[in-house]
Order: C-alpha cells, then sequence, then structure tokens
C-alpha cells in the first residue's frame, strides 16, 4: 500500500470533524487541540474533559466511539490523531 502525502490542511479538516464527533458525543464536553510543538508524538493530539466526576460507563461507550474513529482515520488517510479523555476527578487529581 502506497503511503498518501500529509497536508497540513486535511489534518486540520480531519481535526475539526473529530472535535465535532466528541462535541456531539458528548455535547457538555470541553475540547481541545494541542498545538504540536507542546505535544510532539503523532500528528496532532486533542484533549478533552468530560463532564462526569469519575469514569462512567457512558465515558466508556464515549472512549470506545473516539478511539475507533481515529482508528478509522489513521487507516484510510494514515494521519495518527491522539486524544486524551479525562473527567473531573482526573483533572483535580493532576493539580494538586
Amino acid at each position: 500500500m502506497r503511503r498518501r502525502r500529509k497536508s497540513k490542511s486535511e489534518l486540520n479538516r480531519l481535526l475539526q470533524e473529530v472535535c465535532q464527533f466528541i462535541r456531539k458525543l458528548e455535547p457538555n464536553s470541553k475540547v481541545t487541540v494541542v498545538p504540536h510543538r507542546i505535544y510532539e508524538a503523532g500528528d496532532a493530539h486533542i484533549e478533552v474533559l468530560l463532564p462526569y466526576r469519575q469514569w462512567t460507563r457512558r465515558a466508556d461507550q464515549i472512549a470506545d466511539a473516539v478511539y475507533k474513529r481515529l482508528w478509522e482515520i489513521e487507516m484510510e488517510h494514515g494521519y495518527d490523531i491522539g486524544v486524551s479523555l479525562r473527567t473531573l476527578d482526573e483533572v483535580k487529581a493532576t493539580a494538586r
């Protein structure tokens, strides 16, 4: 299989698609695209703060759907987009 050439505009389009997908799954989530210069692994990285205090069954469902879509994007387009899904308690624990 021949590798496709990556473009910044296609990556940005895919990032926006993933962000919209996450917001559709959980409208109250906070979705942030991390600048590449800060997080250098992969082609891009998205941080998601889910509006739950702890990890729930719903958070598992969201994670499964998001990671499935990211795998599809990697297989179809060749872009490695990472996502960090966290809950409110996880953010508080990190801040301490």
